[in-house]
């Protein structure tokens, strides 16, 4: 594999890869990794997201405890539909990868290989700020609670062991808060940037058909005939349109999940902001993680929104070309491309009518 297509997710899949989401080939590796997965799944997601319940249910008349589980309890339900998602498609995950590298997708020439490059550099440069950023949030949580006042859980959730602060039970579910939260935010790292990063990918994937279109049919231009050449951009613009719909079916539906569940975060923050105005470290703690749900639908909606709107400009860069002088049949091809050309490729929610943009991610709804 090439190490410039695999700078799109391998990193990804290495943070992914502590929940044993992807497959394995020997048989003793395989029962390991299910073990690890349903160990995983059991006890430190979906154990986590029923304390939460529980302790929604049991404050339903304590506004703010609720408001203090609410948040958690958003986090980690998208938590736990990423890894069930990724899990479900691991084998399509693995393939679309392995497509990543395809020879219709690698750059030719100098100019194509700088904005390759480009687009590996940001991909790098996106995930490692939203790990930090991440990381940072989870921080914010958890080391300043145990360092002023260890006698309070860092999380609302159900106490099965009682309210006694050194005991052993009360250890061990401080632990299991501390390491569950930290499990959620690793997955957030891994999905969030990977789902970026492929967007970035697709934007770069018509950068590049973008670079081509402007050659096309040029005195200096290579590639054989005008006729052969628009066929080669046809082929790539329509390989571009399959891998775009091939990730909208993947990660459209953990990604419309994601943000449901970032807008009840946000929601339930600002709350806690209001109510937590004259604590201080309380209000830090929720503006950082408030910053974080923020990056995290941004990031999403606008790499989303970056591929549409440079689909929307290959028409313009089509017509650039100096197409009055080329025949007749090559116009009518032309002419026929720029049709396709003006339905624009977008990645959709689960609602078809709505796609990943910065409209989305600015709409109050």
């Amino acid at each position: 594999m090439s190490k410039g297509a695999e700078i799109f997710y391998k990193g990804q899949k290495v943070f992914l890869n502590i929940f044993s989401l992807w497959p394995r080939d020997e048989r003793w590796w395989r029962i390991i990794h299910l073990v690890n997965y349903v160990h995983v799944i059991c006890f430190w997601v979906l154990l986590f997201d029923l304390l939460l319940v529980m302790h929604v249910v049991a404050n339903l008349s304590n506004m703010s405890e609720v408001v203090r589980a609410i948040f958690v309890l958003a986090t980690s339900a998208g938590h736990t539909a990423k890894l069930l998602s990724i899990k479900a498609n691991n084998l399509a995950l693995e393939e679309l990868f392995q497509r990543l590298d395809d020879e219709e997708f690698r750059p030719r020439g100098a100019e194509e290989e700088l904005i390759f490059a480009g687009a590996c550099q940001r991909s790098r440069k996106l995930r490692d700020f939203y790990g930090t950023l991440s990381l940072a949030a989870l921080s914010m949580i958890l080391i300043p609670q145990f360092v002023l006042d260890w006698s309070h859980l860092p999380l609302g959730t159900y106490n099965p062991f009682g309210e006694n602060p050194g005991s052993p039970g009360y250890w061990f579910l401080y632990c299991y808060q501390c390491l569950a939260l930290s499990a959620s935010c690793i997955t957030n790292i891994g999905f969030d940037s990977l789902c970026s990063s492929l967007f970035i990918f697709i934007k770069c994937q018509l950068d590049i058909l973008a670079a081509r279109l402007d050659k096309m049919g040029r005195l200096n231009s290579a590639g054989g005939s005008v006729e052969q050449q628009l066929k080669q951009n046809i082929r790539y613009h329509m390989s571009i349109v399959e891998l775009t719909k091939t990730v909208e079916l993947l990660f459209c539906k953990p990604i419309s999940v994601q943000i449901f569940c970032s807008v009840l975060v946000l929601t339930a923050n600002f709350y806690a902001i209001a109510l937590l105005s004259d604590e201080k470290l309380a209000l830090f703690k929720y503006i950082t993680y408030q910053t974080c749900m923020l990056s995290q639908i941004f990031i999403l909606c606008y790499f989303a929104g970056e591929v549409t709107q440079r689909s929307l400009e290959l028409p313009h860069e089509l017509y650039k070309t100096p197409w009055v002088d080329w025949t007749r049949p090559n116009r009518r091809i032309l002419l026929l491309f720029m049709q396709r050309l003006h339905s624009p490729l977008r990645i959709r929610t689960l609602n078809p009518s709505l796609g990943f943009d910065l409209m989305l991610f600015s709409s109050p709804h």
